[in-house]
Parts: C-alpha cells; sequence; structure tokens
C-alpha cells in the first residue's frame, strides 16, 4: 500500500518528461513536425513546442502547480480540437490530458488550496 501512495505522489514525473521530450522534439526536428501536421512554416511549431515546454516547466513546481494543470489542459485540450477539426485521429493528445487529469487527482492538490492562489494557514 505504501507503494502505490509513493507511486500516486510521484506519477506527476511521467507526463511531465513526455510532454517535455515531446517539446524538445518539436523545437529539434520543426521540418519533420511542419510536414506530419501539414503545416507550411516550421516557425509554428516552434511556437507549439517553446509553449508546451513552458507549460510543463510550470506544472513541475508545487507553488505555480494549479496554473500550470490549467494551461496543460487548455493546451491538450486545444490539440484534440485540432486533430478532431482536421480529422485526424490523435490519441496522443487524449492520453495526455487524462494523465495530467490523473497525476493532478493523485497528488491530493485543490484547485485553489495551498499554493499561490490558496489562504496560507
Amino acid at each position: 500500500m505504501n507503494l502505490i501512495k509513493k507511486l500516486q505522489l510521484h506519477f506527476f514525473w511521467l507526463p511531465s518528461v513526455l510532454m517535455i521530450a515531446d517539446a524538445i522534439s518539436k523545437l529539434l526536428f520543426s521540418d519533420f513536425w511542419g510536414e506530419y501536421i501539414h503545416l507550411n512554416s516550421q516557425n509554428n511549431i516552434l511556437w507549439f513546442g517553446i509553449v508546451e515546454l513552458c507549460c510543463a516547466l510550470i506544472y513541475i513546481f508545487p507553488l505555480t502547480m494549479s496554473i500550470g494543470f490549467f494551461l496543460i489542459t487548455c493546451y491538450w485540450s486545444a490539440s484534440i480540437g485540432i486533430g478532431i477539426h482536421s480529422q485526424q485521429n490523435n490519441i496522443f493528445s487524449l492520453v495526455m490530458l487524462f494523465s495530467f487529469l490523473l497525476s493532478f487527482h493523485w497528488r491530493g492538490v485543490s484547485i485553489f488550496a495551498g499554493n499561490m492562489f490558496g489562504k496560507k494557514k
């Protein structure tokens, strides 16, 4: 039981590392992602990578985790919406969104308690 609680407390590293790896791949291989997403400019892919990296880094720190969770939820939800609009079945966005929701729940963090938005005791 103690191992499960430790896993739940440290599970947030898994989706965070996956998101950082995805952002770095967008920064390093923007021409591949431009062809995959069918964008004319690789400059847009670089901005996607920068935004994704910033959101993941904001989420890692406990003080800014709530705002990072909000930003990540918006990012992956927009990715799902773009996938639906372009009629692509991108399951990675859905898996990432669900894993961040699960990790946020397992850490036992309320959205506005115990961080920069909540009242400190």
